[in-house]
């Protein structure tokens, strides 16, 4: 990795994919059950794969929306520099977004997120420390590319995933905005060290 800078992809980039390759993955044993139920014709196997089918469908059916609606504003890296955040120190960032003369985002984020784990197997997430920026829109050919600065506060915490800590805190840079009545959000996971 680059010392200078790193270029983080969005978390919204494989959402959409996920789920349609989940969809598939179910909809193979779904239509093994259904061929194998018109030989035995049990009631209960033709609930099961119809449950399998209708289920994997639906997995397809929303990751396909999930992945039009990413490809609305296309693959958006953050490129930081330096390549991680220290606190104290003032980090910049640029995003590019692969359209020309977009103007629908003012703002970005950071946020400090807080994971900790409940009762059971369960977590439960907690907004720690948020603070915006004003960005810099600049218009090259058939891109655009925001730029912004930050600078993290002394007292917060950095990016902690211990595996065994009851507590995990993560850092987040975004944005959102609102096209053709729909909500269009980005988010980057960023490194932040003391």
């Amino acid at each position: 990795m680059d010392k200078i800078n790193s270029v983080i992809r969005s978390q919204e980039s494989t959402g959409g994919i996920f789920l349609q390759i989940s969809g598939i993955v179910l909809l193979l044993p779904a239509i093994t059950l259904i061929c194998i139920s018109t030989d035995t014709n049990p009631p209960a196997t033709y609930l099961f794969s119809g449950f399998f089918l209708s289920f994997s469908i639906l997995l397809l059916t929303i990751g396909t929306y999930q992945k039009r609606k990413f490809y609305k504003l296309g693959k958006t890296p953050l490129t930081l520099t330096p390549s991680f955040c220290t606190i104290g120190e003032e980090f910049k960032g640029s995003i590019e977004i692969g359209k020309p003369n977009f103007n629908s985002v003012k703002k970005i984020t950071i946020s400090l997120w807080r994971r900790s784990k409940t009762a059971g197997d369960g977590s439960r997430q907690d907004k720690v420390w948020e603070s915006s920026s004003t960005a810099k829109i600049n218009h090259l050919d058939d891109k655009t590319i925001l730029e912004f600065s930050f600078t993290i506060p002394h007292d917060k915490e950095p990016t902690r995933k211990a595996f065994f800590s009851s507590y995990k805190y993560y850092w987040e840079a975004s944005f959102e905005f609102v096209e053709s009545m729909q909500s269009i959000k980005r988010t980057w996971e960023i490194p932040v060290k003391i």
